[in-house]
Protein backbone atom coordinates (compact mmCIF):
# COMPACT_ATOMS: atom_id res chain seq x y z
CA UNK A 1 0.00 0.00 0.00
CA UNK A 2 1.47 3.26 -1.22
CA UNK A 3 1.37 5.88 1.69
CA UNK A 4 0.61 9.55 0.11
CA UNK A 5 1.38 12.75 1.42
CA UNK A 6 -0.06 15.73 -0.61
CA UNK A 7 1.29 19.03 0.00
CA UNK A 8 -0.51 22.24 -1.53
CA UNK A 9 -2.87 19.83 -2.83
CA UNK A 10 -4.87 21.96 -4.25
CA UNK A 11 -7.99 19.42 -6.52
CA UNK A 12 -5.56 16.57 -6.00
CA UNK A 13 -4.14 15.98 -9.51
CA UNK A 14 -1.87 13.29 -7.53
CA UNK A 15 -4.66 11.18 -6.36
CA UNK A 16 -6.39 11.14 -9.40
CA UNK A 17 -3.14 10.01 -11.16
CA UNK A 18 -2.37 7.18 -9.12
CA UNK A 19 -6.47 6.49 -9.25
CA UNK A 20 -5.48 6.19 -13.16
CA UNK A 21 -2.47 3.61 -12.28
CA UNK A 22 -4.57 1.44 -10.18
CA UNK A 23 -2.05 0.94 -7.49
CA UNK A 24 -3.48 0.27 -3.93
CA UNK A 25 -2.57 3.67 -2.09
CA UNK A 26 -3.91 5.45 0.52
CA UNK A 27 -3.50 9.77 0.91
CA UNK A 28 -2.63 9.78 4.59
CA UNK A 29 -2.83 13.26 4.93
CA UNK A 30 -4.10 16.39 2.33
CA UNK A 31 -2.57 20.17 3.10
CA UNK A 32 -4.04 22.67 1.52
CA UNK A 33 -4.98 26.00 2.69
CA UNK A 34 -7.94 27.09 0.18
CA UNK A 35 -11.42 26.31 1.61
CA UNK A 36 -12.88 26.22 -1.71
CA UNK A 37 -10.22 23.86 -3.17
CA UNK A 38 -10.47 21.44 -0.14
CA UNK A 39 -14.27 21.04 -1.30
CA UNK A 40 -13.42 20.04 -4.80
CA UNK A 41 -11.19 17.68 -3.28
CA UNK A 42 -13.48 15.95 -0.90
CA UNK A 43 -16.32 15.84 -3.48
CA UNK A 44 -14.06 13.66 -5.82
CA UNK A 45 -12.20 11.05 -3.63
CA UNK A 46 -15.36 10.90 -1.27
CA UNK A 47 -13.33 12.31 1.93
CA UNK A 48 -13.67 14.68 4.44
CA UNK A 49 -10.19 16.69 4.62
CA UNK A 50 -10.37 20.30 6.58
CA UNK A 51 -8.14 22.93 5.24
CA UNK A 52 -4.67 22.91 6.77
CA UNK A 53 -2.03 25.81 7.09
CA UNK A 54 1.48 24.14 5.94
CA UNK A 55 3.42 26.32 7.98
CA UNK A 56 1.74 24.54 11.29
CA UNK A 57 1.81 21.31 9.90
CA UNK A 58 3.77 18.83 12.42
CA UNK A 59 2.64 15.31 12.28
CA UNK A 60 4.42 11.91 12.96
CA UNK A 61 2.81 9.49 10.12
CA UNK A 62 4.36 6.92 8.07
CA UNK A 63 4.89 7.75 4.34
CA UNK A 64 6.07 6.71 1.36
CA UNK A 65 4.98 9.55 -1.56
CA UNK A 66 5.50 13.46 -0.95
CA UNK A 67 4.18 14.91 -3.52
CA UNK A 68 4.46 19.32 -3.64
CA UNK A 69 3.23 22.11 -6.83
CA UNK A 70 4.19 24.78 -3.96
CA UNK A 71 2.71 28.28 -5.10
CA UNK A 72 4.34 29.73 -8.23
CA UNK A 73 3.05 33.25 -8.07
CA UNK A 74 6.40 34.85 -7.01
CA UNK A 75 8.46 32.75 -10.13
CA UNK A 76 6.02 33.22 -12.51
CA UNK A 77 6.95 35.77 -15.15
CA UNK A 78 3.12 36.47 -14.63
CA UNK A 79 3.16 36.91 -11.20
CA UNK A 80 4.79 38.92 -8.92
CA UNK A 81 8.58 38.02 -9.84
CA UNK A 82 9.37 38.50 -5.64
CA UNK A 83 11.07 35.33 -5.58
CA UNK A 84 11.01 32.74 -2.96
CA UNK A 85 14.42 33.33 -0.63
CA UNK A 86 14.18 30.95 2.09
CA UNK A 87 12.29 33.00 5.41
CA UNK A 88 11.45 35.71 3.22
CA UNK A 89 7.59 35.49 3.77
CA UNK A 90 6.65 35.40 -0.02
CA UNK A 91 4.12 32.34 -0.78
CA UNK A 92 6.45 31.18 -2.82
CA UNK A 93 9.21 30.45 -0.50
CA UNK A 94 6.48 28.23 0.83
CA UNK A 95 8.36 25.45 -0.77
CA UNK A 96 11.07 25.24 1.88
CA UNK A 97 8.36 23.84 4.35
CA UNK A 98 8.68 20.63 2.11
CA UNK A 99 12.16 20.43 3.15
CA UNK A 100 11.15 20.64 6.88
CA UNK A 101 8.50 17.86 6.18
CA UNK A 102 11.06 15.49 3.93
CA UNK A 103 13.17 15.78 7.12
CA UNK A 104 10.84 15.27 9.70
CA UNK A 105 9.21 12.22 7.66
CA UNK A 106 12.15 10.75 5.36
CA UNK A 107 9.82 9.53 2.54
CA UNK A 108 10.92 7.14 -0.54
CA UNK A 109 10.21 9.63 -2.96
CA UNK A 110 9.60 13.14 -3.32
CA UNK A 111 8.29 14.87 -6.30
CA UNK A 112 8.31 18.98 -6.74
CA UNK A 113 6.26 20.27 -9.42
CA UNK A 114 6.89 24.22 -10.40
CA UNK A 115 7.02 26.99 -12.86
CA UNK A 116 9.87 26.63 -15.33
CA UNK A 117 11.07 30.48 -14.60
CA UNK A 118 12.23 28.79 -11.16
CA UNK A 119 14.87 27.56 -13.34
CA UNK A 120 15.43 31.72 -14.77
CA UNK A 121 18.81 33.54 -13.87
CA UNK A 122 16.27 35.36 -11.34
CA UNK A 123 15.50 32.67 -9.29
CA UNK A 124 17.65 29.52 -9.82
CA UNK A 125 19.60 29.93 -6.55
CA UNK A 126 16.04 28.70 -4.78
CA UNK A 127 16.12 25.70 -7.33
CA UNK A 128 20.01 24.93 -6.51
CA UNK A 129 19.69 25.26 -2.77
CA UNK A 130 16.42 22.75 -3.07
CA UNK A 131 18.43 20.51 -4.85
CA UNK A 132 21.27 20.57 -2.34
CA UNK A 133 18.91 20.50 0.86
CA UNK A 134 17.30 17.04 -0.45
CA UNK A 135 20.58 15.87 -1.37
CA UNK A 136 22.10 16.70 2.28
CA UNK A 137 19.35 15.08 3.37
CA UNK A 138 19.89 11.76 1.39
CA UNK A 139 18.13 11.86 -2.01
CA UNK A 140 19.21 11.82 -5.46
CA UNK A 141 17.67 14.58 -7.21
CA UNK A 142 16.57 13.98 -11.20
CA UNK A 143 14.69 16.71 -12.97
CA UNK A 144 13.72 18.13 -16.49
CA UNK A 145 11.02 20.59 -17.57
CA UNK A 146 7.65 18.62 -19.04
CA UNK A 147 5.46 20.00 -21.19
CA UNK A 148 1.63 18.88 -21.15
CA UNK A 149 1.08 19.05 -25.20
CA UNK A 150 3.46 16.10 -24.60
CA UNK A 151 1.27 14.30 -23.07
CA UNK A 152 -2.02 13.77 -24.57
CA UNK A 153 -3.28 17.46 -23.28
CA UNK A 154 -3.73 19.77 -26.11
CA UNK A 155 -2.18 22.38 -23.88
CA UNK A 156 1.11 24.42 -23.62
CA UNK A 157 2.01 24.59 -20.48
CA UNK A 158 5.41 23.68 -19.60
CA UNK A 159 6.37 23.08 -15.65
CA UNK A 160 9.62 22.04 -13.94
CA UNK A 161 9.32 18.24 -12.50
CA UNK A 162 12.28 16.67 -9.78
CA UNK A 163 11.86 13.52 -8.62
CA UNK A 164 13.37 12.65 -5.32
CA UNK A 165 14.54 9.49 -4.60
CA UNK A 166 15.71 8.24 -1.47
CA UNK A 167 19.46 7.15 -1.95
CA UNK A 168 19.42 3.77 0.34
CA UNK A 169 16.63 2.49 -2.20
CA UNK A 170 17.88 4.39 -5.60
CA UNK A 171 19.11 1.38 -7.50
CA UNK A 172 18.52 2.51 -11.13
CA UNK A 173 18.50 6.21 -12.17
CA UNK A 174 15.27 7.64 -13.06
CA UNK A 175 14.47 8.22 -16.77
CA UNK A 176 11.79 10.87 -17.22
CA UNK A 177 8.95 8.77 -19.19
CA UNK A 178 9.36 9.25 -22.89
CA UNK A 179 6.85 11.32 -24.64
CA UNK A 180 3.74 10.79 -25.41
CA UNK A 181 2.73 12.25 -29.17
CA UNK A 182 -0.44 14.59 -28.64
CA UNK A 183 -2.98 12.91 -30.50
CA UNK A 184 -5.69 14.29 -29.18
CA UNK A 185 -6.74 18.03 -31.07
CA UNK A 186 -8.67 20.50 -29.41
CA UNK A 187 -12.11 19.56 -30.58
CA UNK A 188 -12.27 16.68 -28.35
CA UNK A 189 -11.48 18.76 -25.09
CA UNK A 190 -15.18 20.59 -26.19
CA UNK A 191 -18.36 20.68 -25.11
CA UNK A 192 -21.19 20.28 -27.69
CA UNK A 193 -22.08 23.80 -28.71
CA UNK A 194 -25.91 22.96 -28.07
CA UNK A 195 -24.94 23.56 -24.26
CA UNK A 196 -22.63 26.19 -23.83
CA UNK A 197 -23.85 28.94 -22.25
CA UNK A 198 -24.40 31.92 -24.15
CA UNK A 199 -22.13 33.45 -21.19
CA UNK A 200 -19.27 32.59 -22.84
CA UNK A 201 -19.67 34.06 -26.46
CA UNK A 202 -18.91 37.75 -27.13
CA UNK A 203 -15.80 40.26 -27.41
CA UNK A 204 -15.06 43.17 -25.41
CA UNK A 205 -13.56 46.50 -27.22
CA UNK A 206 -10.48 45.68 -27.09
CA UNK A 207 -10.82 41.89 -27.69
CA UNK A 208 -13.15 43.13 -30.84
CA UNK A 209 -10.21 45.54 -32.26
CA UNK A 210 -7.64 42.59 -31.82
CA UNK A 211 -9.74 40.45 -33.81
CA UNK A 212 -10.24 42.72 -36.37
CA UNK A 213 -7.25 44.70 -36.50
CA UNK A 214 -6.02 44.78 -40.09
CA UNK A 215 -9.67 45.04 -41.38
CA UNK A 216 -9.88 41.95 -42.03
CA UNK A 217 -11.16 40.36 -39.60
CA UNK A 218 -10.74 36.72 -37.72
CA UNK A 219 -9.62 35.22 -40.99
CA UNK A 220 -6.31 36.64 -40.98
CA UNK A 221 -5.46 34.71 -38.10
CA UNK A 222 -6.59 31.26 -39.38
CA UNK A 223 -4.47 28.72 -40.65
CA UNK A 224 -5.56 26.52 -42.94
CA UNK A 225 -3.45 23.99 -43.31
CA UNK A 226 -3.38 23.56 -39.26
CA UNK A 227 -7.58 23.09 -39.24
CA UNK A 228 -6.63 20.16 -42.05
CA UNK A 229 -4.61 18.43 -40.09
CA UNK A 230 -5.79 19.19 -36.16
CA UNK A 231 -9.89 19.39 -36.66
CA UNK A 232 -12.20 22.51 -37.27
CA UNK A 233 -10.89 24.23 -34.12
CA UNK A 234 -8.33 26.29 -33.44
CA UNK A 235 -7.23 28.66 -29.85
CA UNK A 236 -6.53 32.31 -30.23
CA UNK A 237 -4.37 33.44 -27.27
CA UNK A 238 -4.90 37.15 -26.43
CA UNK A 239 -3.43 36.90 -23.31
CA UNK A 240 -0.78 39.72 -24.22
CA UNK A 241 -3.09 42.69 -25.21
CA UNK A 242 -0.30 45.72 -25.29
CA UNK A 243 0.58 43.65 -28.85
CA UNK A 244 -3.10 43.80 -29.67
CA UNK A 245 -2.25 45.16 -33.28
CA UNK A 246 -0.49 41.87 -34.40
CA UNK A 247 -3.86 40.06 -33.41
CA UNK A 248 -4.24 36.97 -31.69
CA UNK A 249 -1.85 34.28 -32.08
CA UNK A 250 -3.63 31.41 -33.05
CA UNK A 251 -2.97 27.76 -32.51
CA UNK A 252 -4.19 23.92 -32.29
CA UNK A 253 -3.73 24.12 -28.56
CA UNK A 254 -4.37 26.10 -25.76
CA UNK A 255 -2.35 28.35 -24.13
CA UNK A 256 -1.02 27.99 -20.30
CA UNK A 257 -4.41 27.35 -18.19
CA UNK A 258 -3.98 30.12 -15.74
CA UNK A 259 -6.50 32.47 -13.42
CA UNK A 260 -6.97 34.69 -16.63
CA UNK A 261 -7.19 31.89 -19.31
CA UNK A 262 -11.16 32.16 -19.85
CA UNK A 263 -10.17 35.99 -20.19
CA UNK A 264 -7.89 36.14 -23.07
CA UNK A 265 -7.95 32.38 -24.68
CA UNK A 266 -10.87 31.93 -27.22
CA UNK A 267 -11.52 29.33 -29.40
CA UNK A 268 -12.44 29.48 -33.14
CA UNK A 269 -14.62 27.44 -34.83
CA UNK A 270 -13.73 27.58 -38.84
CA UNK A 271 -15.66 25.62 -40.52
CA UNK A 272 -19.02 27.37 -40.73
CA UNK A 273 -20.13 30.92 -41.43
CA UNK A 274 -20.19 33.14 -39.51
CA UNK A 275 -17.08 31.52 -37.02
CA UNK A 276 -17.69 30.91 -33.90
CA UNK A 277 -15.81 33.03 -31.21
CA UNK A 278 -16.17 32.03 -27.49
CA UNK A 279 -14.41 31.56 -24.30
CA UNK A 280 -13.54 28.12 -22.71
CA UNK A 281 -16.11 26.81 -20.26
CA UNK A 282 -15.25 25.23 -16.81
CA UNK A 283 -15.73 21.69 -18.00
CA UNK A 284 -12.99 22.51 -20.76
CA UNK A 285 -10.75 23.92 -18.87
CA UNK A 286 -10.88 21.08 -16.14
CA UNK A 287 -10.83 18.81 -19.12
CA UNK A 288 -7.56 20.19 -20.83
CA UNK A 289 -6.05 19.78 -16.94
CA UNK A 290 -6.96 16.01 -16.92
CA UNK A 291 -9.59 15.66 -15.13
CA UNK A 292 -12.46 13.48 -15.99
CA UNK A 293 -16.20 14.51 -16.56
CA UNK A 294 -17.21 12.54 -13.77
CA UNK A 295 -14.59 14.24 -11.25
CA UNK A 296 -15.95 17.38 -13.18
CA UNK A 297 -19.65 16.93 -12.15
CA UNK A 298 -18.82 15.97 -8.37
CA UNK A 299 -17.44 19.54 -8.22
CA UNK A 300 -20.00 21.53 -9.99
CA UNK A 301 -21.81 20.52 -7.24
CA UNK A 302 -20.25 21.96 -4.35
CA UNK A 303 -18.57 24.86 -6.19
CA UNK A 304 -18.82 28.02 -8.40
CA UNK A 305 -17.37 28.43 -11.82
CA UNK A 306 -14.97 31.26 -10.73
CA UNK A 307 -13.43 28.97 -7.90
CA UNK A 308 -13.23 26.26 -10.36
CA UNK A 309 -11.25 28.01 -13.30
CA UNK A 310 -9.23 29.54 -10.43
CA UNK A 311 -8.34 26.03 -9.03
CA UNK A 312 -7.42 24.40 -12.61
CA UNK A 313 -4.64 27.51 -13.16
CA UNK A 314 -3.64 25.98 -10.03
CA UNK A 315 -3.09 22.83 -10.56
CA UNK A 316 -0.82 20.30 -12.17
CA UNK A 317 -2.20 17.90 -15.42
CA UNK A 318 -3.06 14.87 -14.73
CA UNK A 319 -1.81 13.12 -17.44
CA UNK A 320 1.95 14.32 -16.96
CA UNK A 321 1.98 13.24 -12.94
CA UNK A 322 0.24 9.77 -14.49
CA UNK A 323 3.41 9.76 -16.59
CA UNK A 324 5.94 10.54 -14.38
CA UNK A 325 4.29 8.24 -11.43
CA UNK A 326 4.15 5.29 -13.84
CA UNK A 327 7.99 5.18 -14.69
CA UNK A 328 8.33 5.90 -10.76
CA UNK A 329 6.21 3.66 -9.27
CA UNK A 330 6.12 0.67 -11.47
CA UNK A 331 9.21 0.34 -13.82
Amino acid sequence: MLKVLELFGGIGACTAAIKRLNIPYEVVDYVEIDKYAVKSYNAMNDTNFEPQDITKWDKDIDVDLIIQGSPCQDFSLAGTQEGGDENSGTRSSLMYETVRIVNKLNPKYVVWENVKNVLSKTHKHNFDKYIKYLSDLGYNNYWKVLNAKDYGIPQNRERIFVVSIRKDIDDKMFKFDELIECVNNIESFLENEDVVSHRYYGLTDLQRKMFTSDGNGIKRYVNSNVVDKFGLYQVADISFPNGYNKGPRVHDYCPTINNTTTKSSFIIKTSENPMVIRRFTVVEIWRLMGFNDEEIDKVLEVNTEAQMFKQAGNSIVVNVLEALLKELLLK
